[in-house]
């Protein structure tokens, strides 16, 4: 979808505002045949526009969120995971099923979940290379520790520990923590990207979107006063950006 900064955005949305007002100026002599550009329509565009903008900061703050409350969930899962593994072996278990213990360890201590601070562009969109890695290597976090979930399971009569926190339940209930924190970041970013979606459909689609609503309205009111007129010139110097779709 299309991209522009932030404060294009809300530039856009400032002037459909002025534009508005400038077109109530005119009394009933701004009368339009086209629905979409009559006054009342017009303020439905600018309503839902500003909501759309809001939705933006809403979701934004709520993925931010879930990264935060994931990552200090998951903060300390490595450590979590080397005293499971010390459990294993100070149990009856099997050689085979304190090498699977191992291998199990091994896997989370070799995942990275450190998230890069994300780089602002020049036209002010935000991208991280890191988050996909970031993103997988949480889920693989999770799939590692389903590993011990079953491993622990099958090893009931000798697992036993004493410690509350690496009985098997205890860690059932931790990983089920964990997906649970990583699934709500899933949600929130997908909520995020449609915010996004639904205000560069809103704002820019052909026809629809804002600086084309704009131009009809202009192209209307020099249509009334005609070109050069005061009128005309008030709302030409009214001045929208259309970003290049990529």
């Amino acid at each position: 979808m299309p991209s522009t900064s932030e404060k294009g955005h809300a530039k856009n949305v400032a002037n459909l505002s002025k534009l508005i007002e400038v077109c109530k100026g005119f009394g009933t002599k701004y009368n339009p045949s086209k629905t979409s550009i009559k006054v009342a329509n017009l303020t439905i565009k600018l309503n839902t526009s500003k909501q759309q903008l809001q939705d933006i900061k809403d979701t934004a703050q709520a993925e931010t969120t879930a990264r935060n409350n994931r990552a200090i969930g998951f903060k300390g899962s490595n450590k979590f995971s080397t005293r499971v593994l010390a459990a294993v072996k100070a149990s009856d278990a099997s050689a085979e099923s304190i090498a699977d213990a191992i291998s199990i360890n091994k896997k989370i201590q070799g995942e990275r979940i450190t998230e890069a601070k994300k780089s602002k562009a020049a036209d002010g969109t935000e991208t991280d290379n890191s988050i996909s890695t970031s993103q997988m290597s949480y889920t693989n976090i999770v799939d590692h520790y389903k590993k011990y979930k079953t491993l622990l399971t099958s090893l009931a009569t000798v697992y036993i520990p004493n410690e509350t926190e690496l009985q098997t339940a205890s860690v059932n209930t931790y990983i089920n923590n964990l997906e649970t924190l990583n699934n709500a970041v899933d949600t929130a970013e997908t909520a995020a990207s449609n915010s996004l979606i639904a205000r560069d459909k809103g704002f820019y689609d052909d026809n629809t979107g804002i600086p084309d609503t704009a131009q009809a309205v202009k192209d209307y009111v020099k249509s009334v006063y005609g070109a050069g007129s005061p009128e005309h010139k008030l709302v030409t110097k009214i001045t929208f950006s259309k970003p290049t779709k990529k």
